[in-house]
């Protein structure tokens, strides 16, 4: 297998998409140096979809770029960094029913809801005029 496939096929404990948010909170926290700078007539160009933020130039996308990607693992491995679970996003419409029950055999709690961990829902407010 050549080392391109190998660096493509290598599994991270985070999303690709998550890439550019954990690159801007290290940034952002003083908890991450940079590559020297190579190409300084590209260091500007950041709105380029084939700029890699860590490496300051053209080539690849920051999140596609598994010299980054390798340093974010290892901060994580070492619980330098910490991701927090995605939690589940739980949506709901109004009910004017007295009583909701989700699932079979779950107790209901005296008010006639079932208590659900707070790790476990997220409400989110999706009406603009609260």
């Amino acid at each position: 297998m050549a080392l391109g496939q190998a660096r493509a096929n290598k599994l991270y404990s985070f999303k690709d998409e998550h890439v550019i948010s954990l690159f801007k909170l290290l940034q952002k926290s003083n908890r991450l140096k940079l590559l020297e700078i190579t190409c300084p007539e590209e260091v500007e160009k950041t709105n380029d979809p084939s700029y890699c933020l860590y490496h300051r130039m053209l080539g690849y996308p920051t999140k596609n770029c598994c010299i980054f990607k390798d340093v974010l693992q290892a901060l994580i491995d070492a619980e330098v960094l910490k991701l927090r679970l995605e939690q589940k996003k739980v949506t709901t419409n109004m009910t004017t029913s007295s009583h909701i029950q989700f699932g079979q055999n779950f107790p209901l709690a005296p008010t006639g809801v079932v208590s659900i961990p707070k790790k476990e829902i997220r409400v989110i407010n999706i009406d603009p005029h609260n």
